[in-house]
């Protein structure tokens, strides 16, 4: 007890507790599994045990004022069935919680790279610069060119573009079907004339060097802050290629991903990332015993497209994350 109370008057049980009763941490605003595992266990990885084991905790990176969390021997557990009203009086063995704090919408901020990904659909749907003005091989930012555009009655002067080249294609990791292709970006051209076979078109910026060939697509503003959208339905699907094309993926890692928004899929969407788990070499009825996934971290969708989406892996455990991993929407 009197180790108990000189913890307490140290600060570091924030929280009244009774002397039969394992000690109660409330959660306050800005705390995340991973502080409180890093905090109370001294173990932040200890955070995916802490999320599977108590299913109230629907979002692992984002928990919320007034949840309480017991602590003991090194284990911790969620308190279930609690809200973030605060409570009139501390009675004997019960803890007080902090005034309620009033919801405030989470944003993500973006580094930007959201587009280095071009599905089919958008690739036979991009246009081509076709010429310049004069025999230079090599175009930059002030040059006139000439660009064929699929979709021409429809285009007016001052429609911009964005100019990329084809990097590499992506197949599917499971089906093995062609779903698009990573791009680099290499500048934007605003449209100052339309006739009838080309448009004629203004490079307003050259990020590298620009040639005949370079496909177009609609230029799309980057988007910086991404606020955070709960989604509408529980959507699977899989992740078809890393930002750049890497293969083992971290924190703050871009992934491609085979939902859009024709599967109802929005930006800011949070998505759980896993992998099936698989029986060890001694389970038994391993030929039909099914596991729980195996829990990686956690994103945000911050592009969406009609069948593809980019989002930003924010947290994981301490497996890479790969090329087919699962990602599953967050509806709770």
């Amino acid at each position: 007890m009197n180790r108990m109370l000189l913890l307490i008057c140290l600060g570091l049980l924030p929280c009244a507790v009774a002397a039969q009763e394992a000690p109660t941490y409330v959660i306050q605003k800005g705390d995340t599994l991973w502080g409180i595992s890093e905090r109370f266990v001294k173990d932040p990885d200890y955070w995916p045990s802490l999320w599977s084991h108590n299913p109230e905790i629907t979002n692992p990176h984002f928990i919320y004022p007034g949840q309480q969390v017991r602590f003991y021997d090194g284990r911790l557990q969620i308190v279930p069935g609690q809200s973030s009203a605060p409570m009139a009086a501390a009675a004997p063995g019960q803890t007080i919680a902090p005034p309620a704090v009033a919801a405030e919408p989470m944003v993500i901020r973006s580094r930007g790279g959201a587009h280095s990904f071009v599905s089919t659909k958008e690739l036979d749907a991009a246009g081509v610069l076709v010429d310049a003005i004069d025999s230079r091989i090599l175009l930059a930012a002030g040059d006139t060119v000439f660009v064929d555009l699929k979709n021409l009655a429809a285009t007016r002067p001052g429609d911009r573009f964005t100019l990329f080249s084809v990097r590499q294609p992506i197949t599917h990791p499971l089906t093995g079907a062609k779903t698009g292709v990573l791009v680099t970006d290499l500048g934007t051209v605003q449209i100052t004339e339309v006739d009838q076979v080309v448009a004629t078109a203004l490079v307003t910026s050259s990020d590298l060097e620009i040639t005949r060939g370079a496909r177009l697509r609609p230029w799309q503003p980057p988007r910086q802050e991404i606020a955070l959208k709960r989604a509408e339905s529980v959507l699977s699907g899989a992740i078809l290629a890393g930002g750049d094309g890497q293969i083992a993926l971290g924190q703050y890692d871009l992934i491609h991903i085979d939902l859009g928004t024709d599967a109802g899929l929005a930006t800011g969407n949070l998505l759980y990332l896993s992998r099936p788990r698989e029986a060890t070499q001694h389970a038994l009825n391993k030929e039909t015993l099914t596991l729980p996934d195996t829990l990686l971290g956690t994103a945000v969708v911050i592009d969406t497209r009609t069948d593809t989406a980019t989002a930003l892996i924010l947290k994981m455990a301490s497996q890479p994350i790969h090329r087919g991993d699962r990602v599953t929407t967050v509806t709770e």
